[in-house]
């Protein structure tokens, strides 16, 4: 019945939020999995917001989440993202907009990842061991580039650390947040000033007061603790690229983005280099997960890995004591 109820919300409030009256988007149609649109005119680039209510200050743009296409035709749909489908809200609100040009910042695809940060988002001191990029730790994180797979890391305490909520939570660079979602905590993502298209997506965080959505952050500011025993801090780290002029998600690891300043932190617990908590592509190819919606699961004959994860390359790196 909630879907039914947001539906009609939906159709009114795209046509309120269009951008200008020569240009002008309509959802058409809402289902489960997709939400139809139709523009104007061809050759648009169309953005997705969506909200758990209605207030002003609490929709959720697309220039934070990513959830923006190139439509050549004047008629096209977003596929609902499953990460968003699995937090099971009672209902939802979506609006569309469109503009000729691309909506938020994105840049050209590029192997190129420039290493530019020098603060660290967590007490190091207090983490016993890191989930490895591209694991099959958790849950699926993937991106538009490659699929099933965690493509972030989990920072996981010491057990010396009783209180997790002890735990401080701090900006990695200067910039703007951009959203806050509920999740265990709140889900805080910061958009970096140096590199506009990178964003920093902080999972499960007790936030301070003062920050909020548009909040101006400088690089190392403490902006909270982990939120609990409940649940294990990470973190992602994604850049918006072109890709044949058309927007596509790219996440890339957290360490591949430290200078080297900020990784010798780790290698004094540990680390020879930063392949060490890194899956490379190919290897992930190599050994394929199975996926189910955002969960892993095993297939007939397949076991656990010993460290807890799924597939047969080790997911977690443990540092030695600080």
């Amino acid at each position: 019945m909630g879907i039914k109820f947001t539906v009609c919300l939906l159709l009114v409030l795209s046509s309120i939020f269009s951008e200008s009256q020569e240009l002008r988007t309509d959802i058409t149609d809402i289902n489960y999995s997709n939400i139809s649109y139709s523009n104007s005119k061809a050759n648009l680039f169309v953005g997705l917001d969506y909200s758990e209510a209605l207030e002003t200050n609490s929709w959720h743009d697309a220039e934070a989440t990513g959830m923006i296409v190139h439509e050549a035709g004047t008629h096209g749909s977003f596929e609902i993202p499953i990460l968003l489908l699995s937090q099971q809200y009672p209902k939802l609100f979506f609006r569309t907009k469109v503009s000729e040009s691309i909506i938020g910042s994105w840049i050209p695809y590029t192997e190129i990842v420039p290493q530019f940060v020098s603060h660290d988002y967590i007490e190091l001191e207090k983490i016993e061991y890191i989930s490895r990029f591209r694991s099959g730790a958790g849950h699926d994180y993937s991106d538009d580039y490659e699929e099933c797979r965690s493509m972030k890391h989990y920072f996981h305490p010491h057990s010396s650390v009783s209180n997790w909520t002890s735990i401080n939570i701090y900006s990695p660079v200067s910039g703007t947040i951009i959203d806050l979602s509920d999740s265990n905590g709140t889900r805080v993502t910061i958009q970096s000033s140096q590199n506009p298209a990178c964003q920093f997506i902080i999972f499960h965080v007790g936030i301070l007061p003062k920050i909020m959505k548009g909040y101006k952050v400088s690089a190392g500011e403490h902006i909270g603790t982990h939120a609990g025993n409940s649940t294990i801090s990470d973190i992602a780290v994604r850049i918006f690229t072109l890709h044949n002029g058309s927007p596509r998600k790219r996440l890339i690891s957290y360490f591949d983005v430290m200078t080297d300043s900020l990784f010798s932190a780790y290698q004094t617990r540990g680390l020879q280099n930063r392949e060490d908590v890194i899956i490379s592509a190919e290897d992930r190819d190599n050994d394929p997960l199975n996926c189910n919606g955002e969960e892993f699961y095993l297939d007939e004959g397949e076991t656990m890995h010993p460290d807890g994860g799924y597939g047969s390359l080790n997911n977690k790196f443990y540092l030695s004591e600080p």
